[in-house]
């Protein structure tokens, strides 16, 4: 069933290649050039530099619209002094609405949905970072340190917030009870255990026009940096395919996919592209390379992917999603989990997360990624594929 699902995604490999436009060498091959190895160290991918968003900034438009929120909380130095007091700061970043369609921010959307709501943290303090795609008629407000609310619609396109958690080392503001992040919307509902924050990935359906939340959530410890992911792949018809897409080591290239790297504080500090397949033993792979905002080579992505396995959660609507989560229509999801390393093969951090797909074939991932100076699920080696979604 999975090799079966699996096989609807396979895509011709019809992107455009990385150009380079460093004026001390030639540009580099595009990416069908660059020999694709699926079971190479590399993918087949270059380490040299490239334009700035690879050339073609319109392609990434579509998830790089956030706009910085200026919290108050941030500017009084309570922050800092909670830091120096051994309390523990997470980045966590919501985004909803038609997730698939995430390039598709003009079209008509035939379920538009109110995602209105709150996230309160029990226990601790959120700080606003940024709002994510949201419209004129959206917006972010604050109820109290440890509250907020906010009026988001869509439809089409998706809305989405990215804040930071505080949670004070033996705070006083959570006397008796166990920090709780508790997160709700109309069609979506949801609390968390401080444990499942440190490095969390959800993605969650809420109706059968295609509507989900994709939730991540980081620890990030002083002095090491954490932060998430976030992109689009699409696929053409299984028809469409051609010898090109099968490589000489008998790999097949399934896919591609382009998104942005997001550092510290929700803000978007570089570009990712690259390919998913078989390679010829079979591991459905993938290989991305990462750039700064200059177009300065920041690493080669690598790691694994899989379908999410069946699930009593398939079949609960009422466990955190909306009408429409029965598993015979809930849509494909799965997970990816890697490392990347720089361009002398040594490993520089992990990433995980999921990714959900419409009908039509087009994709949307969102995950986590650590350095490898911190410590914890991120870098150990625990199995990607026996770890459920929502």
């Amino acid at each position: 069933m999975i090799k079966g699902l699996f096989s609807i995604f396979a895509i011709a490999l019809l992107v455009a290649g990385f150009g380079c436009q460093n004026d001390s060498v030639s540009p580099a091959p595009a990416l069908q050039e660059q020999a694709i190895d699926l079971d190479s160290p590399t993918g087949g991918l270059s380490t040299s530099d490239e334009a700035p968003a690879f050339g073609e900034p319109d392609k990434f438009a579509a998830f790089s619209t956030v706009a910085s929120f200026d919290d108050p909380i941030e500017k009084c130095g309570r922050a800092d002094s909670l830091q120096a007091r051994g309390a523990r700061f997470f980045e966590f970043r919501a985004i909803w609405g038609r997730l698939a369609d995430v390039n598709d921010t003009s079209g008509a959307d035939p379920c538009p949905l109110d995602w209105s709501g709150t996230l309160h943290l029990d226990g601790g303090i959120i700080v606003i970072q940024r709002t994510i795609a949201f419209e004129e008629d959206d917006s972010i407000s604050r109820i109290d340190s440890s509250t907020i609310a906010w009026v988001s619609h869509t439809g089409p396109h998706v809305d989405g917030i990215q804040v930071r958690l505080i949670v004070p080392s033996g705070s006083s503001l959570c006397i008796g009870c166990t920090p709780t992040l508790e997160l709700s919307t109309g069609p979506y509902s949801r609390s968390f255990t401080i444990d499942e924050l440190l490095a969390l990935d959800v993605v969650s359906p809420v109706d059968t026009c295609g509507n989900a939340i994709s939730i991540t959530s980081v620890l990030t410890p002083p002095g090491c940096p954490h932060g998430q992911l976030m992109g689009a792949w699409s696929k053409t018809p299984l028809d469409s395919l051609t010898s090109a897409d099968s490589l000489e080591n008998g790999g097949v290239v399934q896919g591609t996919f382009r998104g942005v790297w997001v550092g510290r504080g929700g803000r978007i500090s570089g570009h990712l592209k690259g390919v998913f397949g078989l390679n010829g033993a079979g591991e459905r792979v993938f290989f991305g390379k990462y750039i700064d905002l200059t177009g300065r080579f920041m690493g080669i992505l690598r790691g694994k992917a899989g379908f999410r396995g069946a699930s009593a959660l398939d079949r609960d609507p009422g466990n955190g999603g909306g009408p429409g989560n029965d598993r015979g229509i809930r849509p494909p999801r799965g997970w990816f989990a890697g490392e990347w390393i720089d361009a002398k093969a040594n490993v520089q951090g992990k990433l995980k997360g999921r990714w959900i797909a419409s009908e039509e074939g087009k994709g949307f991932f969102h995950g986590i990624w650590g350095m490898r100076c911190g410590r914890g699920f991120l870098l150990d080696d625990s199995n990607e594929e026996t770890t459920e979604d929502d």
